[in-house]
């Protein structure tokens, strides 16, 4: 066996990269992307005998951010044709190693209309499970009216859309970031970014618009769950007020309900188990769901922080990869049971192993 538990892991916010939209990014973003190119462009054997080597078993597929969301509307055209030239890339990937990887769709969000079908698409046809979309789409929240179609269809499909960090509109990060930004947006600014996106859909009464609506964010929980009691208090009361004597108030129930009915959070690039503790004591184990954030973050530090939740063998199930199943609707019976012993042999996992903890030895050492 790979790892210390033969626990089943289910991961969802795994990265990679396409070449076409690779080149649509700027020169900078290129740049900052090339140490980590060669991990986000390999979707085969590599990749998968890193996960062996930690016990990873499934990753659900996301093109890195900020995908096709880095296109200006006026370029809706081509950003559909990207997004189905990538989704059908991204199908045959997922074809060839079914048991190992699932996808989440990108989506054309400068044309919801169009989003809305090629993610109907992307399920139907492709066989994904949902979809990802990074933040803003040229500061047009999904809150916005004419993001309606495109929520509706997820609702209406079943499937979740996995809300994931970009950078906040120029505005903003020149007003709060500057002349640090390359620093305190990537560890500060996403979260916040993420987590005020995601309250916006409350404040704009989308989940009382589509109670059925699923919606998956990171981090363990982009900051929300260290904010929950004045959020659900203040917030409420205040979205209360503001709809007095209106007769369809925008937030039917307190902000602790869609939290808790509406949306999912993961530990992708959190591996802190006080954080970890906090997050379930405030949103509760259901909502709660393993990832890594790879090749961001490591595999191996993500499967000894797994280990580390104190949780009965039963939660730490429905942890790993209960939940994540039956939001997906992932087929639990398609398994490979003799692929870590195949690929991940015991010596590249050794090695790996030492590798990952003397890394971050050397972090901690040089932030102490």
């Amino acid at each position: 066996m790979s790892t210390d538990s033969a626990i089943r892991t289910v991961a969802l916010e795994e990265a990679f990269l396409h070449s076409r939209v690779w080149d649509l990014f700027p020169a900078a973003l290129q740049q900052k992307y090339q140490p980590v190119r060669a991990r986000l462009s390999d979707v085969g054997p590599e990749r998968i005998r890193q996960m062996d080597a930690a016990g990873i078993d499934v990753q659900v597929l996301s093109h890195v951010q900020p995908g096709v969301q880095v296109l200006a509307d006026d370029q809706a055209e081509l950003s559909v044709s990207v997004c189905r030239e990538v989704n059908d890339w991204l199908a045959e990937v997922v074809a060839a190693q079914p048991s190992r990887f699932a996808g989440f769709a990108m989506l054309p969000t400068q044309s919801p209309a169009h989003a809305a079908d090629e993610l109907e698409r992307a399920v139907h046809r492709l066989g994904f499970k949902g979809a990802l979309i990074n933040g803003h789409t040229n500061g047009r929240y999904l809150d916005d009216a004419s993001f309606d179609v495109l929520l509706e269809r997820a609702e209406s499909l079943g499937v979740p859309i996995y809300i994931h960090p970009t950078d906040p509109p120029p505005v903003v990060s020149d007003t709060y970031y500057a002349p640090f930004d390359s620093a305190l947006v990537p560890t500060w600014g996403w979260p916040v970014e993420t987590g005020t996106h995601l309250l916006r859909l409350i404040c704009a009464g989308v989940f009382d618009r589509h109670p059925d609506l699923k919606i998956i964010v990171g981090h363990m929980g982009e900051l929300l769950p260290f904010c929950f009691t004045r959020l659900n208090a203040g917030l409420t009361m205040a979205g209360w007020l503001s709809a007095a004597g209106s007769e369809h108030p925008l937030m039917r129930n307190n902000v602790g309900y869609y939290l808790r009915n509406n949306v999912f959070i993961t530990s992708s690039g959190v591996f802190d188990v006080p954080v970890f503790d906090c997050a379930r004591a405030m949103l509760g184990l259901d909502n709660l769901m393993f990832s890594v954030d790879y090749p961001f973050q490591d595999n191996f530090a993500a499967m000894e922080f797994l280990q580390q939740c104190d949780l009965s063998p039963e939660d730490k199930e429905r942890f790993a990869h209960r939940t994540a199943e039956k939001l997906l609707n992932l087929d639990d019976d398609e398994r490979d049971p003799g692929r870590r012993a195949a690929v991940g042999d015991t010596w590249y996992r050794l090695i790996s192993r030492a590798k990952s903890k003397v890394g971050r030895a050397l972090i901690s050492a040089l932030v102490k």
